[in-house]
């Protein structure tokens, strides 16, 4: 799709255009998507955003409603770059939302998308030991964790080569490896590296969102090691 020249920043270097995100993060949630999209928007060919323009939700509105031509201009209104750089967002239930791939690949078909999952077994132990007890609560929290059914939707509208999956636990032991493997996907130089590069631990929450530093917190009780000696609880 075409991008829509803009007039340049007060101060900017070279005009701005605007048009369809070269890169959309669609998933999963509670699974340190904020943290690893901050890494990628410290990357000199990232187009920088701020932090209420990161996490868009934009397709979320059209589960009650048809999305038109308008709506997708706007869409690509949302993504202003400089000359040599590339722009995206990243909403963590885009891939979950079963009506928004159809529409996504309508707004952007070329978009390269990432995916970053964690256990799932894990994040639905976390949620019963945060007290959750509802039960239709819980058929949401066990769907979430299905990611095969919300990639193979996904796979319904784009190619294989255009999705990037990424697993949260290997990114923690293979920080770098999988940051420059992100990087390669997106088509931009992999020999770059934040400047105080690591992921959040489960001792250091800074980097994650509430719900993530709320998931983190209860993993942290349910996931400690067994006493040695006595009975198994």
């Amino acid at each position: 799709m075409q991008r829509t020249r803009l007039r340049a920043r007060r101060g900017g270097a070279g005009p701005i255009s605007s048009g369809p995100p070269d890169f959309v993060g669609v998933g999963a949630a509670s699974s340190g998507v904020g943290g690893w999209h901050d890494l990628l928007l410290k990357h000199p060919e990232i187009e920088p955003r701020r932090s209420a323009e990161r996490e868009l939700h934009f397709f979320d509105q059209f589960c009650t409603r048809e999305m038109s031509d308008a709506d997708v201009a706007s869409y690509h209104a949302r993504f202003p770059r400089r000359v040599g750089k590339i722009a995206g967002e990243w909403t963590w239930r885009y891939m979950y939302d079963a009506w928004t791939p159809l529409l996504l690949h309508r707004a952007a078909p070329d978009a390269k998308l990432l995916v970053l999952v964690s256990d799932p077994i894990e994040r639905y132990r976390a949620r019963l030991a945060g007290g959750l007890r509802d039960h239709l609560l819980l058929t949401d929290a066990a769907s979430r964790g299905r990611y095969g059914s919300q990639l193979r939707n996904l796979l319904s509208f784009y190619e294989p080569g255009m999705i990037l999956v990424l697993q949260y636990e290997r990114c923690r032991l293979d920080p770098a490896g999988e940051y420059a493997r992100t990087l390669r996907f997106l088509g931009i130089g992999d020999d770059f590296q934040p400047e105080r590069f690591r992921l959040p631990s489960l001792d250091d929450e800074a980097g994650f969102d509430g719900r993530g530093r709320g998931l983190l917190r209860r993993l942290k009780r349910t996931v400690r090691p067994r006493p040695t000696g006595g009975a198994n609880r």
